[in-house]
């Protein structure tokens, strides 16, 4: 018997099974079209994702107290 077989044995024809009207969306994945975070464009988020996320060389800096 298959995966598939043992999965219909317990809940029927998986033709016969109903959505219950729920769709994903983009918030249901974290994610947001850009009008929704106050960008015009996907560039424009991007452009943001991208400064936001710069890596940059860190110095350490030590002071010495006297």
């Amino acid at each position: 018997m298959t995966e598939l077989e043992e999965l219909e044995e317990i809940v029927g024809s998986l033709e016969n099974i109903e959505p219950f009207g729920i769709e994903p969306d983009f918030s249901s994945l974290g994610l947001e079209p850009a009008e929704v975070l106050g960008f015009q464009t996907e560039e424009e988020l991007e452009k943001a994702i991208n400064l936001l996320t710069i890596e940059v060389e860190q110095k350490q800096i030590f002071f010495i107290d006297v």
